[in-house]
């Protein structure tokens, strides 16, 4: 019984209107003054004496006034017991309880607070952020609650995060969370978010079934990039069944007519950066709002010193693009930074790129017949200068094994017989770890070595991007720009004379693209056949020429042998050769250049004897990353690039130097547009869908009224000692 009465008023304590109701328990003090005072009515003895008849009869004279004198006292000593404990436990009434009312009943609601921390809540109206309104909005919400009902937090970002997923019952620590929040530099998923608003809704329902009433109160500022989900039926319905369950309030905090500038893009025009060689950086700067722009100012960075600054002219609602060159003159890793003054959204107006740049790219160039190579090799360095761009190295079919492929950026396959399954297990790994591979065919091919062991299909180590069929009879065949749509031809647009078009082609073997495969066409036949064919495998790229690069590949069918091409012959040669290689290798650079929420990853050649390395944050943070170690080579992966800015990889190795890498911002999240409320779905209480105007809410925090009771006790303190004084003088 004694279990059960404790039972039931820890569960009936929560349900009173006072912020620590425990403290209610002290007013059982309040009884003592009642047992003093009927321990002061104790039986006498009495004893016949003379003198006290005159006593007895004054005594009973005055008997019903002091009784009433000591029953005044005794109601005003146990008052003031019974309001110190009432002022203990701090009572909270509402000033506004229709506001209350529509939240659901004190001491049984589940609130889930929903702040949207996409970076467009960064917006500064004065000195205030739209996320430093959403969090007023929110603190206040939780004050305005009574003690016992239950608090979840998730945050609206790409993607969502539960901050407090189980519900927490102290709103000191809900506060807490909520003052912590910072905005993400990403953008929001609706969708994603509403899936963990339903997680969230099912998880506290069974496991809290105390918590009958739900409310889900969104804080956000209807971005359009965000809210565009809530036109769509999917959204709409799944926001109609949460409906069903519980009670949806929209706080909104964003700003019609906000205007601001970012720096949408920052690119690096060349792919082949060596030491010596003018290079050109392009960025984008554009205007979201409505209010002209006029005489902006962009500054250029390279390595943290100032190397350009322009001022341009960006109209309302328009963009600018503003280039410049540069000559790096130490090999090594480098910044780059476009970098606008702060205005209202600071987050974007800064856009980073890292750049590695090289002495000279080395190309190993694998010939299967002696000879095979050369004119690859001459296309691919032309001057043959003292401080060359590219260093091809020609070598035969053996090298594969022979060579530590690490320390080439790009290794060339041209007219290769066939290969093993070692040699096929060595270039996947080396394509995979981030090399380029640019693959040639001939008249030695052995389409079937190739298909077996480069292009398996269940095979993790495929390397080859299409199937490759028999070569195809002699014939004259042309190439066929697929509208220069693809990087590595679209140079090539708008100089039709440069000789692509017309380069002469008798033989190419045919080549069928898989269906699953996200392999592109870059350059193909003039009757459809693939020429070159492109595809990404891990961290590295693939590139297939599905004809010969030698005029040594002859047709022994015909009389006399027809030559496969004439392309090593053709104006068009050396440039198409330096695009491919371009291609081929870019993808290290773009590797190194990610933005917000994509993975940093990499590979290290003979880093068997290091266990991790270590990640430096733009915020100055250093985090150990382990190594997965395989074979010859070490990955790595880092996925905590949640902020925008420039990361650098320590490996402490001085065969593996330092790696820098940019993350910038999706620039989507820029575009302040806002979704017209007016669109919203009906099951956001409309009488709630505050923060319209500037007035925002009524402060709903509860009053202090302990301070009152406090007052109330120190007067009945003077009231009892006055009171006593006088019935005390009375009575003499």
């Amino acid at each position: 019984m004694h279990d059960r009465g404790m039972s039931w008023l820890s569960s009936l304590l929560p349900s009173l209107p006072f912020a620590n109701a425990s403290m209610l328990l002290w007013g059982l003090a309040a009884g003592l003054p009642i047992m003093i005072h009927l321990l002061s009515r104790r039986k006498y003895h009495e004893v016949t004496w003379a003198a006290m008849a005159f006593l007895l009869a004054a005594v009973r004279k005055n008997a019903r006034r002091i009784r009433i004198e000591q029953l005044i006292l005794l109601l005003v000593r146990v008052a003031i017991l019974l309001l110190l404990a009432a002022a203990l436990a701090d009572p909270v009434f509402s000033l506004f309880p229709s506001l209350g009312a529509a939240f659901g009943a004190g001491g049984q609601t589940h609130y889930l607070l929903v702040l949207d921390v996409s970076y467009s809540m960064d917006y500064r109206s004065g000195d205030k952020s739209r996320l430093d309104r959403a969090k007023e909005l929110a603190v206040q919400v939780v004050n305005d609650s009574r003690l016992g009902d239950g608090f979840t937090l998730v945050l609206s970002s790409e993607p969502p995060q539960a901050v407090i997923s189980d519900p927490a019952f102290d709103p000191r620590d809900v506060v807490e969370e909520i003052e912590a929040l910072k905005v993400r530099h990403a953008g929001a998923s609706l969708p994603l978010t509403l899936t963990e608003i339903e997680n969230i809704l099912q998880s506290v329902r069974r496991q809290h079934p105390r918590l009958t009433v739900a409310t889900v109160c969104v804080f956000t500022d209807l971005g359009r990039t965000t809210w565009d989900d809530a036109a769509g039926a999917d959204c709409r319905r799944r926001i109609g069944r949460l409906a069903e369950d519980a009670s949806l309030v929209l706080f909104d905090v964003g700003q019609e007519g906000a205007s601001h500038l970012a720096v949408t893009s920052l690119e690096l025009r060349e792919s082949l950066v060596t030491v010596g060689r003018e290079v050109t950086f392009e960025a984008e700067v554009q205007a979201f709002g409505t209010r002209e722009r006029t005489s902006q100012r962009i500054v250029f960075l390279v390595d943290d010193q100032q190397v350009r600054a322009e001022t341009v002219e960006i109209p309302a609602a328009g963009r600018r693009s503003v280039s410049f060159s540069h000559k790096f003159e130490s090999p090594g890793e480098h910044q780059v930074e476009a970098r606008l003054a702060d205005d209202s959204l600071p987050l974007d107006n800064r856009r980073w790129l890292s750049v590695p740049v090289r002495e000279a790219l080395e190309v190993l160039c694998v010939e299967g017949r002696e000879g095979a190579a050369r004119y690859l090799a001459y296309a691919l360095e032309p001057g043959r200068g003292s401080t060359p761009r590219v260093r091809p190295i020609i070598r035969l079919e053996n090298a594969l094994l022979e060579q530590a492929l690490h320390r080439f950026d790009c290794v060339a396959l041209c007219n290769v017989r066939r290969f093993t399954r070692e040699e096929a297990a060595v270039l996947a790994s080396y394509v995979r770890s981030g090399g380029g591979l640019l693959v040639t065919l001939g008249d030695q091919v052995q389409v079937d070595s190739y298909n077996l062991h480069l292009g398996g299909e269940a095979s993790s180590q495929r390397v080859l991007p299409a199937r490759l069929d028999q070569a195809v009879p002699v014939g004259v065949y042309a190439f066929a720009p697929q509208e220069y749509r693809h990087p590595i031809v679209a140079p090539f647009a708008g100089h039709e004379r440069s000789g692509l078009l017309t380069t002469p082609i008798w033989k190419y073997v045919r080549a069928e693209l898989r269906p699953s495969s996200a392999a592109r066409i870059a350059l193909a036949y003039n009757n459809g056949d693939p020429a070159i064919v492109e595809e990404s495998f891990g961290r590295g790229r693939v590139i297939l020429l599905t004809t010969a690069i030698s005029p040594d590949s002859l047709d022994r069918g015909t009389d006399p042998p027809t030559p496969w091409t004439a392309l090593t012959t053709w104006p068009s040669f050396p440039p198409l050769v330096q695009e491919m290689l371009a291609f081929a290798v870019r993808r290290q650079f773009e590797a190194r250049n990610v933005l917000v929420g994509e993975p940093l990853d990499g590979s290290l050649a003979n880093a068997h004897s290091l266990a991790a390395l270590t990640i430096r944050t733009p915020g100055g943070e250093a985090q150990r990353v382990p190594l997965q170690h395989a074979g010859d080579s070490s990955t790595w992966s880092f996925p905590g690039t949640g902020v925008s800015g420039m990361y650098a990889a320590d490996f402490a190795s001085a065969t593996n130097p330092s790696q820098r890498f940019a993350v910038n911002l999706l620039p989507r999240e820029s575009d302040l547009d806002r979704f017209d409320s007016d669109l919203l779905p009906d099951a956001f209480d409309p009488e709630f869908r505050l923060g319209k105007t500037d007035t925002g809410l009524p402060s709903t925090k509860p009053s202090q009224y302990f301070r009152y009771l406090l007052g109330l006790v120190l007067v009945l303190l003077l009231t009892e000692t006055t009171l006593a004084w006088y019935f005390g003088n009375a009575s003499a």
